[in-house]
């Protein structure tokens, strides 16, 4: 059996809910729940023992989830659909390197539902 050190990477995934009259959208009502247990047991079919998956509060671009943060790589993903999570398992968790079209930045994170994008469908991204 392997042995649990320290982990090596830290994946926090957005499981936030609001109220459906809140003008941001929730995470968990596009999906993340499933995001979250799809990425664990992923992680874990792939022997990934060194990667740490964690339910988190919100992480903020709201307007883009399901979003989820990597440390330490410093990576954000919005978007991501249980279809996405074995690609984001293998390459990027456990090969290092980023999945490009998941991938956000400050932009995301300033989008505004006064904008007319809170109604977007679960894992599609609002055009900047």
């Amino acid at each position: 059996m392997a042995r649990v050190g320290m982990p090596r990477k830290f994946v926090f995934v957005c499981i936030n809910e609001r109220p459906e009259e809140h003008p941001r959208p929730s995470c968990i009502r596009r999906g993340s729940d499933s995001v979250f247990e799809a990425l664990r047991e992923e992680t874990g079919q792939q022997g990934l023992v060194d990667v740490k998956v964690i339910a988190s509060g919100c992480l903020e671009p709201c307007m883009v989830g399901p979003s989820i943060y990597v440390a330490p790589d410093d990576v954000w993903y919005g978007g991501v659909t249980v279809e996405d999570v074995p690609q984001l398992v293998e390459q990027h968790l456990a090969n290092d390197e980023p999945v490009e079209f998941l991938r956000i930045g400050r932009p995301e994170f300033e989008l505004s539902p006064l904008q007319g994008r809170s109604d977007l469908p679960p894992g599609e991204i609002p055009p900047v």
